[in-house]
């Protein structure tokens, strides 16, 4: 008996070691198989986005792809080859309830990355720039709840973060403000305290270290527009105060001391300015608006030129474009405008459903060769003809899930998939604070556009945030 029980146990010994060495090769053959499997999947993923796509297209439909989110955007994303890979990509951030920067491949919407915040909202517009020289781009995000502005490279990872003075929603802007072939970055952020005193600060982007900070009366939600004002060859900041002193602000690029301020009506109830100021081209000049309905039109040296005032609630920047060789201003809240820059006539008003929050881009949306402005009105892109104010294109990106759903974001445009012709971004949704925005919910779309002409692929069409169409960055 004891022998039989012997034998036993030594038959489960050796059944047990010839399965233990069997086990790595099972391991490796169960490993091969899940990656043919995940080879067979992604090609299978682009061979049905390749038909939905021709589809579409045998359809006529605008629609090109969607990406269901957790939450809207509220910024602007931005448009450019993140990853070295030859073709464009689309960095955006997502509001509370998602709280991610994401990177989509901007022909498919095939997410590439994405990358979690300390857990606010990403509010401000995405910058992609190269900050160290490297001839890599990163991508600037902000973390509006914890003034935290990130740096990502390509990949998503994170090179490194610098701790602003308090939250921001402020886009930052990106140039090499003293010519020394080195970039800085700009960024303004919202008060923390009683002093009710927001910043600007400016730091090196590529050791991210600080070079200095303003203090101003008021949030800095604005993106810092920059631009020589005094001939010294050094870019100056301009901003604008939100809640705050009314004032728009422009410091010296080398050391944010106050070259001059400009004071706007209203009084202590009155929110002020809320994006920055838009920058001419023909003529020295800067142009702002206010929630007062107020306009105005600035020499370099902050003297007023002219003023206007509408009965209206203009939140929404003010874009420069060319309107028959000669510069124009389109702005707008309830309505949209199109003034003359040199004297603020008006050429051509419209009403907007919802309201205008993020300004409009410059393109050609109809594919005739003219200049088009895009906005996004409610839960519809539209583009209307920038000489007549004639509507050129329309489409309805709701998909009513809620009373509140809106596009909220900024336009972008560029050609996603090589093909010549561009295409525009949007994110609709809903998205509140209340409750972490438990009910918040976003889609992503790409639209397709029949213009040729030059992208829009960064908040304020370039990283100096001027607003204005001819100093577009392209890339």
């Amino acid at each position: 008996m004891r022998a039989a029980i012997c034998l036993c146990l030594l038959a489960v010994v050796a059944t047990l070691a010839r399965a233990q060495d069997a086990r790595p090769d099972k391991l490796a053959e169960l490993e091969k198989r899940a990656r043919d499997l995940e080879t067979e999947a992604e090609r299978l993923r682009r061979e049905a986005e390749a038909l939905r796509r021709e589809i579409q297209s045998l359809r006529g439909g605008p629609v090109v792809w969607t990406l269901d989110l957790a939450s809207d955007l509220k910024g602007s994303g931005a448009v450019g080859d993140v990853d070295g890979d030859g073709k464009p990509e689309i960095v955006f951030g997502t509001y509370y309830r998602d709280e991610h920067v994401y990177c989509v491949e901007a022909a498919t919407g095939r997410l590439k990355w994405k990358f979690k915040s300390h857990g606010g909202p990403l509010d401000a517009s995405i910058a992609i720039a190269d900050l160290d020289g490297d001839k890599q781009p990163e991508v600037l995000a902000a973390d509006s709840a914890f003034g935290k502005l990130y740096v990502l490279n390509g990949k998503g990872e994170l090179k490194g973060t610098i701790d602003l003075p308090s939250g921001t929603d402020s886009p930052p802007a990106v140039a090499d403000l003293d010519g020394d072939g080195k970039v800085e970055i700009v960024i303004g952020t919202m008060w923390r305290d009683k002093s009710r005193q927001g910043w600007v600060c400016c730091y090196d982007g590529a050791s991210r270290a600080l070079k200095w900070q303003r203090q101003l009366a008021g949030c800095i939600q604005s993106e810092p527009c920059l631009v020589d004002l005094n001939g010294d060859k050094v870019l100056d900041a301009v901003v604008t105060c939100w809640m705050g002193d009314r004032k728009v602000s422009a410091l010296d690029g080398r050391n944010g001391e106050i070259l001059w301020q400009y004071q706007t009506p209203g009084n202590e109830k009155t929110m002020g300015m809320y994006h920055g100021v838009a920058l001419g081209a023909d003529t020295p000049r800067l142009y702002a608006s206010t929630t007062e309905g107020d306009i105005f039109a600035l020499d370099f040296a902050g003297k007023e030129v002219w003023k206007k005032k509408y009965q209206d609630y203009l939140f929404a920047p003010i874009t420069v474009a060319k309107c028959d060789d000669r510069e124009c201003l389109a702005l707008g809240g309830h309505n949209i405008y199109l003034l003359k820059a040199d004297d603020g006539t008006e050429l051509w008003s419209h009403a907007v459903s919802g309201g205008l929050d993020r300004g409009m881009a410059v393109c050609d949306a109809d594919g005739d060769g003219d200049d088009d402005l895009i906005y996004n009105e409610g839960k519809s892109v539209v583009a209307r003809d920038l000489k007549t104010g004639a509507e050129t294109f329309r489409h309805d990106c709701g998909f009513g899930k809620g009373m509140w759903e809106k596009l909220s974001s900024a336009p972008l445009v560029a050609d996603f998939d090589g093909d010549g012709r561009l295409e525009y971004f949007a994110v609709c949704g809903s998205g509140t604070s209340e409750n972490q925005g438990k009910d918040n919910y976003g889609r992503a779309f790409a639209l397709r556009l029949k213009g040729k002409a030059a992208p829009w692929t960064t908040f304020r069409g370039n990283l100096r945030r001027t607003g204005n169409a001819a100093q577009r960055d392209g890339s």
